[in-house]
Parts: structure tokens; sequence; C-alpha cells
């Protein structure tokens, strides 16, 4: 990553998160899932309910970084299109434990989370798919990651986004193959990203579509970077980047063609560098 952000953004090993250290230290958080066990337990199978757990890792985290404010980048709760009894009775409270840990907690909604502020307490702030946008001179868009943000947040030097739940396949010499979460970064091409933003809004453009960028939606594109967040929740399962073709990725920027994770890096929780997609997918055949 560039000089600017190893500064400002920091894994977090061995936990599944990062520290934002702009004028406020910002703990992000992907992809909860709370009540996944209910979905389970309609497949018959059958397993003790993790959010206690969740919120038991979820605090002490909080308590080794001493953030001011907490992010979820949505996916909070599990249950689409129904709420589950199970949300309904765990999520309240899990977010009343950790306000008495953070004084600010805001939640960046998932393809997940209909009717979730309706369950959290008031004081959880809630986004619309679109994101969020924090700092001042180094911008960070904040979002799921299954919507387009708004144009304007492009214009940010990092883009973190969940959704994607993002592993990695690793093969041991006996043949056998595990997967690993990991986190996936790299840079955005602004020519792409552009030509994606205006094919997906309907901007018409000849030649240049920086410029089209500029003059339809008053935006500048940067060369920004991109973090792919992996699930807090142990218990999903992931895309493995290294197994799938990048058009199996989640989201419409990676459907339209906007990201080129070929030559993202991969680095597993443990703070392990393993080194870019395309090489690792090689490696994988």
């Amino acid at each position: 990553m560039s000089e600017p952000s190893l500064t400002l953004i920091r894994l977090l090993p061995p936990w599944p998160a990062l520290l934002a250290e702009l004028d406020e230290r910002v703990l992000l958080v992907a992809d909860l899932h709370i009540g996944f066990e209910y979905e389970l337990s309609k497949l018959g199978i059958s397993i003790p309910y993790q959010t206690d757990r969740m919120l038991g890792d979820l605090i002490k985290l909080v308590r080794e970084v001493k953030p001011d404010r907490l992010i979820v980048l949505g996916d909070v709760k599990h249950g689409v299109p129904i709420t589950s009894f199970q949300e309904k009775r765990e999520l309240p409270n899990f977010f009343v434990k950790l306000l008495e840990e953070v004084s600010q907690i805001d939640v960046t909604r998932g393809n997940h989370d209909g009717n979730l502020p309706e369950i959290v307490p008031p004081e959880v702030r809630i986004h619309s798919s679109k994101g969020l946008v924090i700092g001042d001179d180094f911008k960070i868009a904040i979002l799921h990651g299954h919507a387009w943000p708004r144009a304007k947040m492009l214009e940010a030097n990092l883009i973190i986004t969940g959704h994607n739940h993002p592993t990695v396949q690793l093969k041991t010499p006996l043949g056998v193959r595990l997967t690993q979460r990991a986190w996936v970064k790299g840079i955005l091409e602004p020519v792409k990203l552009a030509k994606a933003f205006l094919k997906q809004n309907g901007g018409r453009y000849e030649g240049d579509s920086i410029e089209a960028m500029r003059e339809q939606f008053e935006t500048d594109l940067l060369n920004p970077e991109m973090i792919l967040m992996p699930t807090f929740n142990d218990l999903l399962g992931g895309l493995p980047v290294n197994g799938e073709t990048p058009q199996s990725l989640l989201g419409p920027m990676f459907r339209r063609d906007a990201v080129d994770v070929e030559g993202f890096e991969v680095i597993l929780l443990d703070g392990t560098y393993l080194g870019k997609v395309d090489f690792l997918r090689k490696m994988n055949r």
C-alpha cells in the first residue's frame, strides 16, 4: 500500500479488523451475521449460539485498541428477508454492551440488514448502503459493498468494503486444501472505475471517462486503494480469491469490471503476506 495509508491504517493481527488513526481512532469490522446459527438449525445443523462469544471478542478488541468509534461494515444480522427471533432477542443487548465500551457506533447497511433500525438501540447510527466517508486530508470511504457508493465517495484515498468474505485457499504437500480468512488489498485504476460507474448510472461520454465523471458527477477520481475486509464471524464460509475468477466476486464494482483483483495482495489474519492474487491462483492449480 502507499506510504500515507501505512501510517493511517493498521491491520490488527490476529483480529479480522482494521484501525484507522485519523483525527479519531476508528475501529472497523465487517460481516457479523448474528443469527447465522438459526439458519443452520433450519438445515438440521445444531450448534450453540455464538453471539456472546463474538461480543466478548469485540469487547476484548475494543479494550485492547481503545477506539473513539466503532464502524461495522454491514451484515450485522443474518436473516433475510425475515428477521429471526434470535436476532430480535440478541441484537439489542449486543449493542447495549458495546456502547458501554465505545461511545460511538456506526453501521453501514448490508444486504442482510433489513429492519435493523427497529432492532438496535437508537444510539447506533445506521447509514445507507452507499456508505459513509471519514477523514479530512486523507479520506476513507466505508461501505458494505453490495451497492455502488455515491459518486463523491470515489474521491476517497481509500475504499474499504466487506460483503465478499475473502479467504485464500492453501494446498498442503499432502494435497489437503485449507481455507483461511484474509485481507485483500490493492490499487484501483481510475479509468476502469470511471467507466464502470458511468455505465452503471447511465452516464454518456465519448473519450475520457475521468473527464466525464468530473463533468457529470462533479467527481475527481484519484488512484484509490481498496481493502476487502475478512468476516469477523469465524463460522462463515468465504470466497477463495485464488480459486475463483474476478467475475465471481460479489458486488457491482466487481461485476462491472471496475476492480482488477488479480494484482491485489493477500494477507492472512496472523499478518503473513502471501503475495498477489494472480500468483496465488497459479500456485493453487
